[in-house]
């Protein structure tokens, strides 16, 4: 072992000796196949910089150009005409035309099946090639979040013809070499130890790629948190990036070193409870609204994320597109109201604390990861919190595959979960609500509400107006835009009132980076870690 170390570190000095600039970025895993159209063990951040696709979202969530220089918007949004940018090529050397892009998306549309949370795809009735950098995208009805889906880092991003099989299967034969047009490439995989991108010699970008720093990214594989910390301080890496990379507590003691760079990206995502109908006891949403009134959030932010994030109040956080419902006031802690409200449904409090009726004491499960520290933390104050109400909170630990088995069967009575970030908030996560093998499917399928929750969505979805479009017709759309402001947040208001959402806190991404390094400043993409701006 002592020997591997040595060789390691004399690696490293041998590679600033001959001045190339290096990054080392510790990670939990290897990048996986980069299957561009694959799900399972690809690292998104690593997909990202390999494949573009049409559109991308900006550091605020706009959908601007990528591959695609601009887009018209026809047939009340049923048919998309992209133009393509000219002179690209995949970092083997291969033409980015609309041919390339074509073949493409007939490989996504091969396996619609595989790609069915989608709703663009299940949407997609044809793709076009009109001429050598001009493609056509047409749908079967308007789908008013089309773009942002087409800025998804899977499964809209283009991987050279060549890699793509005859049959067009890339979802059940990974491409033989992952590659795409974007600022960096995969040169080499050690599994279990690193995975090492260079620079893309033909990234179109060239002012853009002049100005990128690093010549190589590694990532190194190291699982516990711990050591990651150790091979920062021992300078074998040189950044730790997300949400996950780090607990909390040790990005909180990292921060008052000032030893090392740590920073915090706008709200990503929301992080919430949801109570299932499912359970008698929890159907009436009086109980429902005891138990929101009964939780602390202050409490929670406080001795969990030692004040780093923000508590939640919606489902979306306010930097989020379309966030804020239009009448609905969430509700907050009031740990007297609820003891009334449940005293209200015939609940009699007895000396033991609890509530009883009918000589049942009040008891209700929360599931959570069993090797989540946070949800580990999270459920034990509010175990706490709701017994000061009279609720037995009973907390049950779970492996995650039976935890997501019992969230897509429905098979809880509170569970922990979180929204999806930008570019899917809110729209295609609202739109996931209608599919079963989802969590909010299955806690709203028991509402007497759920009908017109499903009819509201697929109102809001199929709207003939894009958000985005309006960028190239301000005027003819700022109408239609203030009418998706309204639907959305008509429709929030009718989901807040089922009281099954708890929103706990608005969760953001974690930073740490020796002195130095210049250029970091995490913004709302939760997936995506943007190296080509990092420098020295």
């Amino acid at each position: 072992m002592y020997k591997f170390l040595v060789s390691f570190v004399l690696l490293w000095n041998l590679q600033y000796l001959f001045g190339e600039n290096i990054l080392r970025v510790a990670v939990s895993q290897n990048v996986g196949d980069m299957n561009p159209q694959g799900y399972n063990l690809n690292q998104m951040y690593a997909q990202n910089m390999i494949y573009e696709g049409l559109v991308k979202t900006d550091k605020k969530g706009n959908i601007v150009p990528s591959l695609a220089l601009s887009w018209d918007i026809k047939d009340s949004g049923k048919t998309y005409i992209f133009h393509l940018r000219k002179n690209v090529l995949f970092s083997n050397g291969e033409i980015f035309n609309a041919n390339a892009a074509l073949k493409n998306f007939q490989s996504i549309l091969k396996n619609k099946t595989r790609h069915s949370w989608s709703a663009l795809v299940m949407t997609i009735s044809d793709v076009k090639a009109l001429d050598d950098y001009t493609i056509a995208i047409y749908l079967a009805h308007p789908y008013v979040a089309t773009l942002n889906e087409l800025s998804l880092v899977r499964p809209f991003r283009f991987i050279a013809p060549s890699m793509i099989p005859n049959d067009l299967d890339l979802a059940n034969n990974a491409p033989k070499k992952p590659i795409g047009t974007g600022p960096y490439m995969l040169t080499d995989t050690k599994v279990g130890i690193s995975d090492t991108f260079s620079k893309n010699p033909h990234y179109w970008n060239k002012e853009h790629y002049n100005g990128i720093y690093y010549d190589t990214i590694m990532t190194k594989i190291i699982i516990d948190p711990n050591a990651k910390l150790i091979a920062l301080q021992t300078k074998q890496v040189d950044m730790i990036y997300g949400a996950d990379a780090i607990p909390i507590e040790i990005f909180h003691n990292i921060a008052n070193t000032k030893q090392f760079q740590t920073l915090l990206s706008p709200p990503l995502f929301t992080t919430f409870l949801i109570i299932n109908p499912t359970n008698e006891i929890l159907q009436d949403k009086n109980m429902r609204k005891a138990i929101a009134l009964g939780i602390n959030k202050t409490k929670i932010v406080e001795s969990v994320y030692y004040g780093y994030q923000k508590e939640a109040s919606y489902l979306f956080s306010p930097n989020m597109p379309y966030s804020k419902p239009k009448s609905y006031k969430p509700l907050s802690y009031n740990p007297q109201h609820a003891r009334m409200v449940l005293q209200q449904m015939g609940y009699v409090r007895h000396s033991d604390g609890y509530f009883y009726k009918n000589g049942k004491q009040l008891t209700m499960q929360l599931h959570f990861i069993a090797n989540n520290p946070t949800q580990k933390s999270i459920a034990t104050i509010l175990q706490a919190q709701l017994k000061d109400i009279g609720i037995f909170l009973q907390i049950i630990p779970n492996e995650i595959t039976m935890y997501r088995k019992k969230q897509t069967q429905g098979q809880f009575d509170i569970c922990f979960s979180q929204t999806w970030g930008v570019p899917y908030e809110p729209l295609t996560f609202i739109n996931s609500m209608r599919h079963s093998g989802h969590a909010d499917y299955m806690a709203q399928k028991a509402l007497q509400e759920k009908p017109a929750i499903d009819k509201a969505i697929k109102n809001l979805i199929e709207s003939p107006y894009d958000e985005y479009a309006d960028s190239m017709h301000a005027k003819q759309n700022l109408q239609a835009k203030q009418a998706l402001i309204t639907n959305v947040a008509n429709f929030l208001d009718l989901l807040y009132q089922t009281q099954i959402y708890i929103p706990l806190t608005y969760d953001t991404n974690k930073v740490v980076a020796r002195q130095g390094i210049k250029g970091i400043a995490p913004d709302i993409h939760a997936f995506e870690i943007p190296f080509w701006e990092f420098y020295e």
